[in-house]
C-alpha cells in the first residue's frame, strides 16, 4: 500500500465506488476531487475552495521525471490524430460474450424490476439498496475484465494484472447481490419465484468468471485487501 499526500494510490481502481459505505474516503483522491468539484460549484463554498488550490500549488512538490514524462506523453497521445493503423480492439470469444450478455442482461432485468417497485434506498445495509448499487456495476467491471484480458500482453508489464482486479470487483458485487436477495425473500420482501432468475444470473455470472479469472479472488486491491497495511498506517498516525 502506497501513500502519497495522504491519500491512498490506486485505491479508487479497484473499488466499488460506493462511497457512502466506503471507510477510506478520506484517503481517496478521485473522492476529495470530486468533492472539491462538488464544493467549487456551491457559491457558499467557491472561494474556500478556491482559497485551498491556491495554497495547494504553492505547496505541491514537482512530481518524479518519470512521471512529468508520462503525463506529457499522455497528453500528446489524446492531442494526435488516431493511427488507423493502430491495432484494434480485439474481440471477445463466444464464450466470453455470453459471460458480457449475460451480466448485461442481469443489469437491464433487475433495472426494470427496480422501476416497477417504485423503491429507493442508499442505506448499505438495505437489500434493495445493494441490488440497485450493484446491478449495473456488475456488467460494467465484468467488460472491462473480459477486454482487458483480451487486450492483455503480459511481456509487457511487471504488474498484477488489471483484469483480475475488475473481475474481483464483479465477483464482490455478485456475491453481495446474492445475498441481498436471499435476504428479500427471507424478510418476505420477495417472493422466491420473484428472485429466483435473478439469483441464477449471479450464480451462472459467478461460476463464468471464477473459471475465465481464476487468480481473481487472490488480487490484492490497495487497503481494500491489506487489514494489516491498513492497522500500521492508523498506529503511525496514532503516533
Amino acid at each position: 500500500m502506497e501513500i502519497r499526500n495522504g491519500f491512498i494510490i490506486g485505491i479508487f481502481n479497484y473499488c466499488d465506488r460506493w462511497c457512502e459505505a466506503c471507510a477510506f474516503t478520506s484517503r481517496c483522491r478521485l473522492f476529495a476531487d470530486v468533492a472539491e468539484t462538488e464544493a467549487s460549484l456551491d457559491p457558499g463554498l467557491k472561494a474556500l475552495v478556491e482559497t485551498h488550490l491556491a495554497l495547494e500549488e504553492e505547496e505541491a512538490t514537482p512530481p518524479p521525471p518519470w512521471l512529468d514524462e508520462l503525463l506529457r506523453e499522455m497528453d500528446q497521445a489524446l492531442l494526435e490524430p488516431k493511427d488507423d493503423d493502430a491495432p484494434a480492439e480485439r474481440s471477445l470469444p463466444l464464450q466470453h460474450l455470453a459471460i458480457e450478455h449475460r451480466a448485461r442482461e442481469y443489469g437491464l432485468r433487475v433495472y426494470a424490476w427496480l422501476r416497477q417497485r417504485e423503491s429507493h434506498s442508499d442505506d448499505p445495509t438495505d437489500p434493495h439498496a445493494v441490488i440497485e448499487w450493484f446491478h449495473m456495476l456488475i456488467a460494467v467491471k465484468t467488460h472491462r475484465a473480459l477486454h482487458g484480458l483480451a487486450d492483455d500482453q503480459p511481456e509487457d508489464r511487471d504488474w498484477p494484472a488489471d483484469y483480475d482486479g475488475s473481475a474481483k470487483v464483479a465477483l464482490l458485487g455478485i456475491d453481495r447481490s446474492h445475498l441481498a436477495w436471499l435476504e428479500l425473500i427471507e424478510r418476505q420482501a420477495a417472493s422466491e419465484a420473484e428472485a429466483a432468475p435473478f439469483i441464477s444470473d449471479l450464480v451462472w455470472l459467478g461460476e463464468a468468471l471464477e473459471r475465465v479469472f481464476p487468480n481473481a479472488r487472490a488480487f490484492v486491491r490497495p487497503a481494500l485487501d491489506e487489514p494489516e497495511e491498513v492497522s500500521r498506517l492508523l498506529a503511525r498516525e496514532r503516533g
